[in-house]
């Protein structure tokens, strides 16, 4: 008998609880930004014969119950809390490194998908006048290995980056110049080139690769020990909003002072550094007024300096963009996961140099970069 009312009393009390999570649900409007996470949340999916016989209504579906759920962050974090107790060393996709580093998984990605966007790099280059130069930027991973735990399960990268491999990218693009960012990573991994809690290289990380990009353009770079910086401390990542660690260790946003206008959406900015993101969680953002389709930036006319330069990109540009206003009076960014413009018309723009960076799992797997080959 006993036994029959606490299983009667468990079964309240949870119906209790997952209907007042249905009501929570019903009266709370959606959101559409998570700033904890970094990230836009689903969105109530468009119904649909169509939908719902393709099965496209409930993938979307599933989608946006986990995003809206009530309470998301804080279930999240208490589910980072679990597992630290259990002493798990990976939680929703992230893993636990040494010295408070944070890896995004990243176990496999389509062989295929990574052809095609080289072919679509490779199509847009051979359409082009000025010189291309395509830099490819590992993840963190694949740099900082002596700071992940063992048989931590990660695609292999180097296979591809690594210069003079054979099957390596930098054989597989044609028409254009590759720069082996992985080894000059590599030389540096001791130092912070890489955020703790976020996949993004830091500004010191980005310079090293920049000065490369220099040297092989045969430019004079900038002196990033002469050149006074600035930080920004308390920076949590997107690693960090995917998992919540306790006890994490913030990162530093390092920039330097250039003189540079920058457009974007139709608004003109004295500076390529939006200074109110350093006050919010995704501080990042702050490098080129975060992401977007199109960022024009004018700098003043000097010695040395190259007239026109177009960089195609993903995020990984942002904090290295800046270094090149040293060089070049005119910089064209185009992000194309948000730019709907043409890209032959790119390809036959008056340019001294075209840079294509992209950090390594865009490449495999972001479908955007197509366009570049139409």
């Amino acid at each position: 008998m006993n036994r029959t009312i606490r299983a009667i009393r468990s079964f309240l009390i949870l119906f209790i609880v997952l209907y007042a999570l249905l009501i929570t649900a019903a009266v709370s409007p959606d959101r559409t930004y998570s700033e904890s996470e970094n990230k836009y949340l689903a969105q109530f999916p468009e119904i649909s014969f169509r939908n719902i016989f393709s099965g496209s209504f409930q993938e979307k579906y599933a989608d946006y119950v986990s995003d809206q759920f009530p309470g998301r962050d804080t279930w999240i974090a208490l589910k980072s809390l679990v597992e630290t107790a259990l002493l798990k060393t990976e939680n929703n996709g992230v893993v636990y490194g040494e010295d408070g580093y944070l890896f995004q998984r990243f176990d496999s990605y389509s062989k295929e998908d990574l052809s095609d966007n080289v072919q679509a790099v490779n199509s847009f280059a051979s359409n082009t006048s000025a010189p291309v130069t395509v830099m490819i930027v590992p993840s963190s991973y694949a740099v900082l290995e002596d700071r992940l735990p063992s048989d931590a399960p990660f695609a292999d990268q180097r296979a591809l980056l690594e210069e003079g491999q054979e099957g390596s990218l930098g054989r597989q693009f044609s028409g254009c110049s590759f720069i082996d960012v992985l080894s000059v990573l590599d030389r540096h991994s001791d130092e912070y080139i890489y955020y703790r809690t976020d996949h993004h290289w830091t500004t010191d990380g980005a310079w090293y690769a920049y000065n490369a990009l220099c040297s092989h353009l045969g430019l004079d770079a900038f002196d990033h020990t002469s050149g006074t910086s600035h930080t920004a401390e308390g920076f949590l990542g997107t690693s960090y909003s995917k998992c919540k660690k306790i006890r994490q260790q913030t990162d530093t946003i390092k920039y330097y002072n250039f003189s540079a206008v920058l457009t974007e959406g139709g608004k003109t900015h004295d500076t390529v550094y939006d200074y109110t993101k350093l006050s919010g969680r995704d501080k990042y953002a702050m490098f080129l007024y975060g992401n977007g389709a199109e960022r024009q930036i004018e700098s003043s006319q000097g010695a040395g300096k190259k007239r026109r330069l177009l960089v195609i990109k993903d995020s990984f540009a942002d904090c290295l963009i800046p270094f090149l206003t040293h060089n070049y009076e005119s910089i064209t960014c185009i992000d194309p996961r948000y730019w709907s413009g043409s890209f032959s018309s790119l390809a036959s723009g008056d340019y001294d140099d075209i840079l294509i960076l992209f950090g390594f799992e865009d490449l495999a797997g972001e479908s955007s970069i197509l366009k570049l080959g139409f």
